[in-house]
C-alpha cells in the first residue's frame, strides 16, 4: 500500500523508486522564461508604484490640517494607515515578483484582491461619514481594481510563460 502511495505522491520508497523528472525546456519554453512580454508592464508597475503611492501619501499629509478642519481627520487616518498597508503589501509583492519567486502569482493576485476589498470597505466607511469626496476618490480606486484583476489574475492563472518563470 505504501508503494501505491508513494508512486501518487511522487515520493521515494525503498521498494519504488521515483521516476526521474525531465525538467529541460524545450526551446520554445526556455524563450518563455523571464520577465519579458506582458510581465514587462507589472515590472514597470512594481517599479513606478511604490514610488508613486509613497508621493501621494506625503502629499496627503500635507493635507491633514485642512482635512482635520473640515471634520475629516478619523476617516482621512484610517484611509491613510490603510494605503500604508498597501503599500507595504505592495512592495513585499515586488521582491516576490522581482526574485522570481514560487509564490509571486498567488502574491500578486493577493494585492489586487486585498486592493479591492479596501476600497470597498472604505467606500461604506465613507459613505457612512459622508465624505462623499472620499467615497467617490475610493469607487474610482475600486473601478480601475477591478478592470486591473480582471485583466491580471485570468493571465497569473493561465499564461505559460508565469508558470515557467516564477520557480524559485
Amino acid at each position: 500500500m505504501s508503494g501505491d502511495i508513494n508512486s501518487i505522491l511522487g515520493t521515494k520508497s525503498d521498494n519504488n523508486p521515483a521516476p526521474a523528472v525531465d525538467r529541460t525546456l524545450s526551446a520554445g519554453d526556455a524563450a518563455l522564461v523571464g520577465i519579458a512580454g506582458w510581465l514587462s508592464l507589472l515590472a514597470i508597475g512594481f517599479v513606478l508604484g511604490p514610488i508613486v503611492m509613497a508621493g501621494d501619501l506625503i502629499y496627503s499629509l500635507t493635507l491633514f490640517s485642512a482635512v482635520e478642519r473640515a471634520g475629516y481627520a478619523g476617516i482621512f487616518t484610517l484611509e491613510f494607515l490603510v494605503e500604508a498597508g498597501l503599500l507595504a503589501f505592495f512592495i513585499y509583492a515586488a521582491t516576490r515578483f522581482f526574485g522570481k519567486k514560487q509564490n509571486a502569482p498567488s502574491t500578486c493576485i493577493a494585492v489586487m484582491i486585498v486592493g479591492l476589498v479596501s476600497s470597498g470597505v472604505l467606500i461604506v466607511f465613507d459613505i457612512g461619514a459622508n465624505a462623499e469626496i472620499f467615497a467617490a476618490e475610493n469607487g474610482k480606486a475600486l473601478v480601475k481594481g477591478i478592470i486591473s484583476a480582471a485583466i491580471w489574475i485570468p493571465y497569473f492563472r493561465v499564461s505559460k510563460r508565469v508558470k515557467l518563470t516564477f520557480v524559485n
